[in-house]
C-alpha cells in the first residue's frame, strides 16, 4: 500500500471533517427547442447529482430568498436572463457575498438588464445590443501552461463540442480567464468562455458553454463545474466532488462533437 504524504493526510482529514457544502441552484423555465436551455431539467438533475456527491442541495426556478441564501454556501445560476434582479434581491445577494458566499454562473445566467451591476458581482456580463453569440461546433481552449493553471482547469485538455459561445461581453480587467474559443467570424478570442473573479471575501466562477444539455453530460465538463462549485465554496480540495472517470476525462484532448438534438 502506498504511503500517504503529510499533505494528502491533511486533505483527507479536512474533507472528512468538513460540513457538507450547501448549494442552491437558481434554475428557470425552458426557453428553447429540444435539448437547449434545459434550465428546469438542470435544476432537477443537478440537485440529485450534488446530493449524491455529498453536498446539501436545494433550488428553485427563481431567485433564492434571504432566508434561503442564509443557508447557502454556493449559489449556482442557470436560467434565462438569470441576472435580472430586483433591488431587494440585489441587497440579499450583497449580504450573501459579504459573508463569503460563492457564485457559479452558467450560460444564460450571465444575461440581465443591469449589466454594470452584474459585471461588478461576477466579473463580466452580457450587454444588450453589443454582445454576440455563435452556435455550433466549437473548440474550448484552456489558457496558461499547466504548471500555472488555476485549480479549476489544472490538468484539463482543450476539446471540441457542439454548444454556443458569447463574445464581446463587458469584462472586468480583474477576471482570470481560464478558457477561450474561436468566434468563427475573424474576431480574436480575446474574451474568455470560462473565468474566475475574486472580490472582497467571495469567489465567482463563470462558464459560458451550457446551451445544449449534452454539454452537462460530458464527464470533463461535469468535472470543471464540480471543481468550480468546490472552489467557489472555498473547499481545500477542488476534486472533492469529482469521480475518477470525470477527472480522467479532463485530460482527454478530444471527446468528439455530439450531434445536435433533432427538432
Amino acid at each position: 500500500m502506498p504511503r500517504l504524504t503529510p499533505l494528502l493526510i491533511l486533505l483527507l482529514a479536512l474533507t472528512a471533517t468538513a460540513d457538507p457544502l450547501r448549494v442552491f441552484i437558481r434554475g428557470g423555465e425552458k426557453t428553447h427547442g429540444p435539448g437547449a436551455h434545459e434550465h428546469e431539467r438542470f435544476l432537477n438533475d443537478w440537485k440529485v447529482l450534488l446530493a449524491a456527491r455529498g453536498m446539501k442541495a436545494d433550488g428553485a426556478k427563481a431567485w433564492p430568498s434571504a432566508a434561503q441564501l442564509a443557508e447557502t454556501d454556493v449559489l449556482v445560476m442557470y436560467a434565462q436572463d438569470g441576472a435580472n434582479a430586483t433591488d431587494g434581491q440585489k441587497r440579499d445577494l450583497a449580504a450573501f457575498t459579504g459573508r463569503g458566499g460563492g457564485i457559479v454562473v452558467i450560460h444564460t445566467a450571465i444575461v440581465g438588464k443591469d449589466h454594470e451591476w452584474w459585471k461588478s458581482v461576477v466579473g463580466g456580463a452580457w450587454v444588450h445590443g453589443k454582445t454576440r453569440w455563435r452556435e455550433g461546433p466549437m473548440a474550448l481552449d484552456y489558457v496558461d501552461p499547466d504548471d500555472r493553471r488555476h485549480p479549476i482547469s489544472k490538468g484539463a485538455a482543450s476539446f471540441a463540442m457542439d454548444d454556443e459561445i458569447y463574445y464581446e461581453l463587458d469584462m472586468s480587467p480583474r477576471v482570470r480567464v481560464l478558457a477561450t474559443s474561436d468566434t468563427g467570424d475573424g474576431t480574436p478570442p480575446v474574451q474568455g468562455q470560462m473565468w474566475t473573479y475574486e472580490k472582497d471575501d467571495y469567489r465567482a466562477f463563470v462558464c459560458i458553454p451550457g446551451h445544449l444539455y449534452p454539454t452537462f453530460q460530458r464527464p470533463n465538463v461535469r468535472a470543471i463545474l464540480l471543481r468550480g462549485i468546490a472552489w467557489a465554496g472555498k473547499r481545500v480540495n477542488v476534486d472533492e466532488f469529482c469521480t475518477p472517470e470525470e477527472l480522467k476525462a479532463l485530460g482527454e484532448p478530444d471527446l468528439g462533437v455530439p450531434r445536435r438534438p433533432e427538432p
